[in-house]
Order: C-alpha cells, then sequence, then structure tokens
C-alpha cells in the first residue's frame, strides 16, 4: 500500500487541484487509490466495476475543480464519493445526494491480507471466527466497523463518509461491538483493540 499523505499535503495538493493543476488530482489519485479500490471491493466485490467507478469519481472532480468546495478531510471525502458513484451505479438511478441512495447494499469485510503475516495457527482461526461474526451483523455496522478499524478513520470522518450524526456513529459502533461480545464465546481470545472498547 502506499504511504498515505499528511493532512498538510492533502489539504496542499487539494488546493492546487480546484486552482486547475491536474497533476495535484493525479498525486491525490495516486495517494488514494489503494485505499478507495480497498473500500470500494468491500460494497460490490468486483474489481471491474470498482476500478471504473474510481476512474468516473476522478474524471469527475477533474470536471468540476473550478466550483468544488474546500474539504476538511480529502480522504473520507473521495470515501464519500466514491460510495455515492457505486450506489448510483447499482441503483442504475441518478441522484444527487446519498442520503437518496438504499441503504440495502452489500458490505463484507475480511482479513486475507492480513492473514500472510500471522503464522500461528490459533491467530489465524482467531481471526477468521471474527471475519465470520462481523460479516453477521448488519451493512452499515459492518461498514462502521472497517471504517474504524481498517481504515482507521476518526469519529468525525465516519460521520462524513456515512452521512450519520456523530452521536449516530457512537450509537451504531457501542451496538455493534455489544454484538460481537455477545456473540464470542466465553474463553476465546479477546482482542483487545476491537471488543475491549
Amino acid at each position: 500500500m502506499s504511504k498515505r499523505l499528511a493532512p498538510q499535503d492533502a489539504h496542499e495538493l487539494w488546493q492546487e487541484y480546484r486552482s486547475g493543476d491536474i497533476y495535484a488530482l493525479a498525486k491525490i489519485m495516486q495517494a488514494y487509490y489503494p485505499d478507495l479500490y480497498h473500500w470500494g471491493m468491500r460494497l460490490r466485490p468486483d474489481k471491474d466495476f470498482v476500478k471504473d467507478c474510481i476512474q468516473e469519481t476522478f474524471l469527475n472532480l477533474w470536471k468540476i475543480h473550478a466550483t468544488i468546495n474546500e474539504v476538511e478531510n480529502v480522504r473520507s471525502y473521495l470515501m464519500v464519493m466514491l460510495k455515492t458513484r457505486i450506489l448510483r451505479e447499482l441503483s442504475g438511478k441518478y441522484v444527487t445526494h446519498q442520503t437518496n441512495l438504499s441503504d440495502e447494499y452489500a458490505f463484507s469485510v475480511e482479513f486475507s491480507a492480513d492473514l500472510r503475516l500471522i503464522e500461528e495457527e490459533n491467530e489465524v482461526y482467531q481471526l477468521r471466527k471474527l471475519e465470520q461474526m462481523i460479516n453477521t451483523l448488519p451493512a452499515r455496522q459492518k461498514e462502521l466497523i472497517y471504517l474504524r478499524f481498517y481504515q482507521s478513520l476518526s469519529f468525525e470522518q465516519i460521520s462524513e463518509v456515512m452521512q450519520l450524526g456523530r452521536q449516530s456513529v457512537y450509537n451504531l459502533l457501542q451496538k455493534s461491538l455489544n454484538s460481537l461480545r455477545k456473540n464470542w464465546a466465553i474463553g476465546s481470545f479477546l482482542l483487545p483493540g476491537l471488543l475491549c472498547l
């Protein structure tokens, strides 16, 4: 995965892009493409479809560069744009705001890339079990877990990406973690970073 841009660097590139610098937009795309691709694959596991949606997202960004507003967080803004594009393509309808799109979409969580780094068979088993448990959650809860723990987004950024109020994000995360704790077998290995929040 490419190195993420520091927030200040992303902000500066965004300003250059808004001023008409296509190379700044190319740098933004290069920096965030891995995150966007992985995010898109969680929403729709179809490589070509996701790549096309990312390309269309950046083409659209270029078309509107002269009128686009300042953004607080470039990565979360791009994630919102990509999610909107994917859901729009899946719905077959043109809508202008994500809240007009259906919340009924698939979302999956996989740890397969991380498993290459794990040698202990028990750890692999525990991650597979956690993956199965997460994938039994409703799509919005899986999405929130992914954004918080895989993408390391702040609650404010998650609120923006999911278009939920901050308190709703807290409540949904608490509900998700409570469900995972409840279903985790007694005496099983606990993942302190996730289940012990």
